[in-house]
């Protein structure tokens, strides 16, 4: 039952695969709902019947799903590099989505399960604002433009300052400072869709997760 259970789940994954590849004359929103319908299933079936699983079940799935998305990251950089030895320019913005946006998930998802909430969010939070401050830095230098540049990620830094001595505050903050990036993002809109995707995943997503979490974990303190 094992073997055919985890046979069954491979097949249908190379399904969806080949469904998506046999369907390109499909409308973009119809395959979409494919796609969600198709990969959503699964996940379903796993969270509603992990207690039939048993400590062995669990640790091949995870240790089959960790080794896949390591050699699907590695595909992804052997694409890019062979992109950029052979034709001499940088890969395209979908490269750097499909590479990056798999390792902000995994991040993100590691440092809230280890750490909590209080912790992990002064940890993205740092993570993340020193990242962009030293880019933007790099880009414009000591400038009046990297000032103006390089102001939200000094106050994602303060924020991570604050998250553990007013969590609460901290909390709200993080989806204020989300939502008026968004609004500082609108002229993404006019670039390409897989760099609007890959920005708001670098950015508003990590501080989303944060000041979600913080809030969450508070109603919690005060339930118990």
């Amino acid at each position: 039952m094992k073997i055919k259970t985890s046979f069954v789940n491979a097949v249908y994954l190379i399904g969806v695969a080949l469904l998506v590849m046999a369907a390109r004359g499909l409308p973009l929103w119809l395959l979409t709902v494919i796609i969600v319908l198709a990969l959503g299933a699964p996940l379903v079936r796993e969270f509603g019947k992990k207690a039939l699983l048993d400590e062995r079940q669990i640790y091949i799935g995870h240790f089959s799903s960790h080794i896949a998305f390591f050699v699907f990251l590695a595909l992804i950089l052997f694409v890019m590099l062979r992109e950029f030895l052979t034709g001499g320019k940088n890969p395209d913005p979908q490269w750097y989505l499909l590479l990056l946006v798999p390792l902000v998930v995994k991040l993100l998802l590691n440092v809230f399960m280890n750490y909590g909430a209080v912790r992990a969010s002064a940890y993205v939070a740092y993570f993340f604002g020193a990242v962009w401050l030293i880019f933007t830095l790099a880009s414009h230098g000591l400038s009046f433009e990297a000032l103006i540049e390089g102001s939200p990620f000094v106050l994602i830094l303060f924020l991570g300052w604050l998250t553990g001595r007013q969590p609460t505050w901290a909390g709200i903050l993080f989806l204020v400072l989300t939502a008026g990036l968004l609004v500082l993002f609108r002229g993404f809109w006019r670039l390409d869709v897989y760099v609007r995707l890959l920005m708001y995943a670098l950015v508003p997503l990590p501080l989303l997760a944060s000041g979600l979490m913080l809030l969450l974990s508070k109603q919690e303190e005060d339930a118990a």
